[in-house]
């Protein structure tokens, strides 16, 4: 009888810890498993949706911003296109010649209100949401982030920092990096002069870049 009586002790003593344990366990693996949804939903956009934005930004983007998204100055209304893939692409603070952006960018939801509001130029908000968020999940693409088969929306929009991409301005040599302009396109890159009548060595003869 002691010794049952013993073991009965030590059991009920060590089933309240165990479950103490267990509860623990399960805080803290639900707690990553929170962790890792926030991280991916960070990073959201699908293959498709780069797929759309690309078609997209080639029809409305391309003509102002150059097919491999470049940037051109004096394209419309003595406005420049900045560059929208490439090393200065999103910078935080609006460039200089900048006339229609007015504050910063931190999120891609950032991105999203500003574009969605006066782009493209010459037919502000012309595009549906939909289209907005493919063109910018596109552009995030040929930026370097990868997609993780989340859609990108404004809930995760804003969750998605800006700071890896505009980090990379900071790089020596980061304007150097700019694509040269079209064909057929006379005006000056962004940090490159591309003198009148004439265009760039690479371009002669491709017009379809």
């Amino acid at each position: 009888m002691l010794i049952i009586k013993t073991c009965t002790h030590k059991t009920l003593e060590y089933l309240p810890a165990r479950r103490t344990a267990l509860r623990t366990s399960l805080v803290v693996v639900a707690t990553v498993g929170l962790v890792l949804s926030a991280l991916a939903s960070a990073r959201a956009f699908t293959a498709e949706q780069v797929s759309k934005g690309r078609e997209i930004f080639r029809l409305q983007c391309a003509r102002c911003h150059g097919p491999s998204g470049e940037g051109i100055r004096d394209i419309y209304r003595g406005m420049t296109a900045p560059p929208l893939i490439g090393p200065t692409a999103f910078p935080v603070d609006p460039r200089a010649y900048q006339k229609m952006r007015h504050f910063q960018f931190h999120t891609v939801q950032d991105i999203y209100e500003f574009a969605s509001a006066v782009m493209p130029a010459d037919q502000p908000a012309s595009l549906t949401a939909e289209d907005y968020w493919d063109v910018i999940s596109y552009l995030l693409n040929a930026n370097g982030m990868a997609v993780n088969g989340q859609p990108l929306d404004q809930e995760s929009a804003m969750r998605m920092s800006l700071a890896k991409l505009q980090a990379r301005a900071e790089q020596p040599g980061a304007v150097a990096h700019l694509l040269p302009a079209p064909l057929g396109n006379t005006p000056e890159l962004e940090g490159q002069v591309v003198p009148e009548g004439q265009a760039s060595t690479g371009d002669q003869g491709n017009t379809d870049k």
